[in-house]
């Protein structure tokens, strides 16, 4: 489903990615953890292409680019996008639209359906994550995790192979995570392809098929969620968990 070899990013003369190599097949929910500044949300990024990397290549489904002194087309770009819904830590709504509106925009603008099934499609969709009610409000009446919610609905929309979460919950209060955690435990359990950058650990326990820890711009170690957050063999990835263990 997704396959990533020898990918490099840059900002300007700073490293942040380096000998990125990992997969992720059909179904599966990987996590990516580790500290702040260690280059998870860059690499989600990259999946996207909100950011381009250096080097390296990215596939996902039957599409592959390949990132070097050329920088990919416009063409390449969209259809490597067209495999991946992403939901942000901030929520992104259209502040000017109803719910229903913002989770139909996308499909209306790139896949010209007819509004009317669009609007028919998307209502399911937000019965699916709990915002039914909501449909007709403006994202200023919501509560963040509502505003998350319709977000992850939007995403969904586009009917994408791969969900790409960048700390779902990170802007939320702390009541507000456990409505968001459920949706995406629901998606989950569907058998939907995920990458979640998170620091819920115990939410990478419950969920996680895999866990990648990440630091200083490498993937330090990875494998199964149980393995890696019970028993890391990685001297930094013991330190990161105990750290976390010593905070809470």
């Amino acid at each position: 489903m997704i396959k990533v070899e020898a990918l490099k990013k840059q900002f300007d003369d700073l490293t942040v990615l380096e000998s990125i190599d990992f997969s992720v097949k059909k179904g599966e929910v990987v996590c990516l953890i580790g500290p702040s500044g260690s280059g998870k949300t860059t690499l989600l990024r990259c999946l996207n292409l909100l950011e381009i990397p250096n080097n390296g290549t990215i596939s996902i489904s039957n599409k592959t680019v390949v990132f070097d002194k050329k920088a990919p087309t416009k063409k390449e770009m969209l259809a490597l996008r067209s495999f991946s819904g992403m939901v942000f830590q901030g929520f992104h709504l259209f502040p000017h639209k109803t719910v229903i509106e913002n989770i139909i925009e996308a499909p209306l603008t790139v896949k010209k359906k007819k509004k009317l099934e669009l609007i028919n499609e998307g209502e399911q969709l937000l019965e699916k994550v709990g915002m039914f009610e909501h449909r007709n409000k403006y994202p200023d009446a919501l509560s963040g995790g509502q505003q998350q919610r319709a977000a992850i609905a939007r995403a969904l929309m586009m009917e994408p192979e791969v969900m790409l979460f960048d700390e779902p919950t990170s802007a939320l209060d702390p009541q507000l995570v456990r409505e968001v955690l459920k949706v995406i435990e629901k998606l989950a359990k569907e058998g939907q392809t995920m990458v979640i950058v998170t620091h819920e650990m115990n939410f990478a326990r419950r969920i996680a098929d895999r866990v990648l820890f990440m630091d200083n711009g490498y993937i330090i170690e990875e494998g199964p969620a149980n393995e890696v957050l019970e028993q890391p063999k990685e001297k930094r990835t013991k330190q990161f968990l105990q750290l976390l263990d010593d905070t809470e």
